[in-house]
C-alpha cells in the first residue's frame, strides 16, 4: 500500500482531504501536520512514499519544505494548493515537486497525482495546464520575450541577494556597502526584480520571495 503524509495548515481542509483519501484501498495516510517544521520531522520519522504539501505554510514556504524533502528524503512531493499563478507552478517544479494539483480537483484526480508521482510521472492539474498553454500561445504572438522574461526565467543570484538583504531590514545604501556595489546598481537589481514579479515595492517583493521559497521566513524583519 502506498503511504503518504499530508502537510496542510487549514484544519478543515486537512480533515477533508485526509478523510477522502483514506477511502482509497491503495493509499494510507500515515500522518499529517499543519506546519513545515513538524511536517518534515514526521516525514523523516515515517518515510512516506509521497507527501502532499500546501504552498502557504505558517512557518515556511511550501517550496522550502519541498526542497528539503527532495534533498534529504526519498519521498515524492505533490503540491496541493489554491495558487494558480505561473510563478508558483514554475517555482514548484524548480524546487523538485513531482506533481501540482489544485485543492478544487476531484479526489480521483488527486489520488491519480499521488500514484503518478510515486511512479516518477508528473501530473499538472488540467485547469492549470490549459491556462499555461493559453498563456504561452497568446504571448507567442504578442511579445516573444514576455514568456521568457516572466514565465521561465528565475531571478538572478544578485537579485535574490538584494531581496534577502531587504528582508533583513537593510536599506539600499547599506546593501550597496554589503555587496560592494553602487546604490544605483542595487536599486537597478531591485527594480528589475519588482518588474519581473509584477510587484510595486519591497514589501510585496519580500512576500512573493517568501512564498516562492527564495527567502527563509525566519530571516524576515518586520518593520
Amino acid at each position: 500500500m502506498l503511504k503518504i503524509v499530508i502537510v496542510e495548515p487549514e484544519i478543515f481542509t486537512l480533515l477533508g482531504i485526509k478523510g477522502a483519501i483514506e477511502q482509497s484501498p491503495d493509499i494510507e495516510v500515515t500522518g499529517s501536520a499543519n506546519c513545515g517544521k513538524i511536517g518534515f520531522q514526521l516525514i523523516e520519522q515515517t518515510n512516506p512514499d509521497v507527501v502532499l504539501v500546501d504552498l502557504l505554510l505558517p512557518d515556511m514556504s511550501g517550496l522550502e519544505l519541498t526542497r528539503s524533502i527532495k534533498r534529504k528524503t526519498n519521498s515524492k512531493v505533490v503540491i496541493f494548493t489554491n495558487q494558480t499563478h505561473s510563478d508558483f507552478i514554475n517555482s514548484a517544479f524548480r524546487h523538485g515537486a513531482d506533481s501540482y494539483m489544485l485543492k478544487t480537483a476531484d479526489i480521483e484526480l488527486i489520488e491519480l497525482a499521488i500514484k503518478r508521482a510515486y511512479f516518477n510521472e508528473c501530473l499538472l492539474d488540467p485547469k492549470l495546464a490549459k491556462k499555461l498553454l493559453e498563456t504561452l500561445y497568446q504571448n507567442r504572438y504578442i511579445d516573444p520575450n514576455f514568456v521568457e522574461k516572466n514565465l521561465l526565467d528565475s531571478p538572478t543570484e544578485r537579485q535574490i541577494q538584494v531581496l534577502r538583504l531587504l528582508a533583513q531590514g537593510l536599506v539600499f545604501e547599506q546593501i550597496a556597502r554589503e555587496m560592494f556595489l553602487s546604490v544605483s546598481t542595487v536599486k537597478h537589481y531591485a527594480s528589475d526584480l519588482y518588474s519581473k514579479w509584477h510587484v510595486k515595492n519591497r514589501y510585496e517583493a519580500i512576500k512573493r520571495g517568501a512564498m516562492l521559497g527564495y527567502i527563509d521566513y525566519n530571516l524576515i524583519v518586520n518593520e
